[in-house]
């Protein structure tokens, strides 16, 4: 159902509305916009999309310079391994426990970096999110405006986003809302 949820969504709408138009014996006026289109090649959609890029670019960078100080890390974990399981047959106690507490220290500071890098993914990714979100949203507000005038200027009487089949404008003689809350309400008491 869900793959055919905005064409069966789109379907309804207009049959209910032909039904609404022929009961009123007028004709109903349709208009389409692609919402997707919209943000992707506005003014305002690339402005916002640049921006988030951007944002985008930045992250990256600062999470591939914690990566590559991890990767440092790790080699010296590795490295003071290999040390000591090649010379500790020949160093005295005091040595080999002093060794032995710098590769705990060493990987506890590992492990730590390793949280730190997964926790500032999570968050960057999280911000990106909420970042692109926000945009859309305020773009999407812009558009919604010079969709209703568009409506009310050409008066059309509903206007679809024929990328998800959501109703972007309806003009309110042809809403049926508030008669079937009465019907509903009628057949309910």
């Amino acid at each position: 159902m869900r793959r055919y949820g905005p064409s069966v969504l789109i379907l309804s709408i207009f049959l209910a509305f032909a039904c609404a138009g022929h009961a009123e014996s007028a004709s109903v006026k349709y208009g389409v916009v692609n919402i997707q289109r919209v943000l992707q090649t506005s003014k305002g959609g690339r402005t916002a999309s640049s921006s988030l890029e951007r944002e985008r670019k930045r992250l990256q960078s600062t999470i591939q310079k914690r990566r590559d100080d991890l990767a440092q890390i790790a080699n010296k974990v590795r490295d003071l391994q290999l040390e000591i399981d090649q010379k500790s047959a020949i160093w005295r106690q005091e040595e080999k426990e002093r060794k032995a507490f710098e590769l705990r220290s060493q990987r506890r500071e590992f492990t730590r970096e390793q949280d730190n890098l997964r926790r500032l993914v999570r968050e960057s990714e999280r911000d990106l999110q909420d970042r692109r979100r926000i945009a859309t949203e305020k773009v999407l507000k812009e558009v919604r405006v010079i969709v209703e005038e568009i409506g009310k200027k050409e008066e059309l009487d509903v206007i679809v986003d024929n990328a998800s089949g959501g109703v972007l404008f309806v003009n309110p003689r042809v809403d049926l809302t508030e008669r079937v809350i009465k019907l509903y309400d009628q057949k309910k008491k």
